[in-house]
C-alpha cells in the first residue's frame, strides 16, 4: 500500500474500521470503492461498485463538452454510471438539462445521490434502459457517452478493471457494439464519445468525425457534427 492510499484511508476511517479498510485495499479492492468517492474533474463523486471508477482520460469528455454546450442545451450522458460526466458540464453551464442514462439502477442511485449533493437534481432526469434495446426518447442537443467499449475476450484479462463491473466495460465481440447503436439511433448536433486507444480507425469507419488525443497521446474522444453519415 502506498502512502497517499494510506491518508486516503485515515481520512475516512478509524480504529476497526480503517484496519478492515487497509486489508481491503492490501487484498486488491480499488481504492475507489472502498472510500466510497472519487475525483474527477472538480468534484468529489459518490459511487459504488456499479459504478466504474472515473479516470482522468474520461475528463476529456468534460473538456469538449464544455466547448460545444450552449446557454439552455439539451444534454444526455449515456451509459452515466455516477454521473460524473453530466454533472460536471451541468456545473458549468447556464439553463442546461441532462438526461442520465443507464442499465443498472444502482448505478443511476449514485447518479441521484451526487446530482443532490451538488444542488442539480432539477436540471437532471433519470432514465433506467439498456440503450442497445431501446432508444432514449428525446432531442438532444449534446450528447455525451463513454460507452462500454472493451472487446469481449479482453475484458477478462485485464487485471487493472477486474473489480470493476463488466457491464460497464464490455463492448462486444469488437467492441464497437454501442458505438453503432449511438450512431444509428441519435442525431443530436453534437456526439461526444470516449473510444479505446486503438478504436481510431474504427470510429472514422463508422461515422463522419473527429478524434482527439489524451493527456498521453492516445486517441481517446471522437466528436460527431450533425447530419453526417
Amino acid at each position: 500500500m502506498t502512502d497517499r492510499e494510506l491518508s486516503f484511508l485515515k481520512e475516512h476511517f478509524e480504529g476497526g474500521s480503517l484496519d478492515d479498510a487497509i486489508s481491503r485495499v492490501e487484498a486488491g479492492e480499488p481504492l475507489a470503492y472502498v472510500i466510497g468517492e472519487w475525483y474527477f474533474w472538480d468534484d468529489t463523486f459518490k459511487l459504488n461498485r456499479a459504478c466504474l471508477i472515473p479516470r482522468p482520460d474520461t475528463e476529456h469528455l468534460v473538456e469538449h463538452g464544455l466547448k460545444h454546450i450552449k446557454p439552455g442545451d439539451r444534454i444526455a450522458d449515456l451509459c452515466c454510471g455516477s454521473g460524473c460526466i453530466g454533472l460536471s458540464v451541468l456545473k458549468h453551464t447556464r439553463d442546461t438539462v441532462c438526461t442520465f442514462v443507464d442499465i443498472s439502477e444502482d448505478a443511476l442511485s449514485m447518479a441521484k445521490l451526487n446530482a443532490e449533493s451538488m444542488g442539480l437534481s432539477d436540471r437532471c432526469r433519470f432514465i433506467c434502459l439498456d440503450i442497445l434495446k431501446n432508444r432514449v426518447e428525446g432531442d438532444f442537443d449534446v450528447i455525451l457517452s463513454n460507452p462500454p467499449y472493451i472487446q469481449s475476450d479482453v475484458v477478462s484479462a485485464l487485471e487493472v478493471t477486474k473489480h470493476e463491473p463488466r457491464i460497464a466495460l464490455d463492448g462486444g465481440a469488437d467492441g464497437m457494439d454501442f458505438y453503432r447503436v449511438l450512431v444509428r439511433d441519435y442525431d443530436p448536433g453534437v456526439m461526444i464519445l470516449e473510444i479505446g486507444y486503438d478504436q481510431k480507425e474504427d470510429i472514422e469507419a463508422l461515422c463522419d468525425c473527429k478524434v482527439y488525443n489524451d493527456y498521453v497521446g492516445n486517441p481517446r474522444v471522437a466528436v460527431k457534427m450533425q447530419n453526417v453519415k
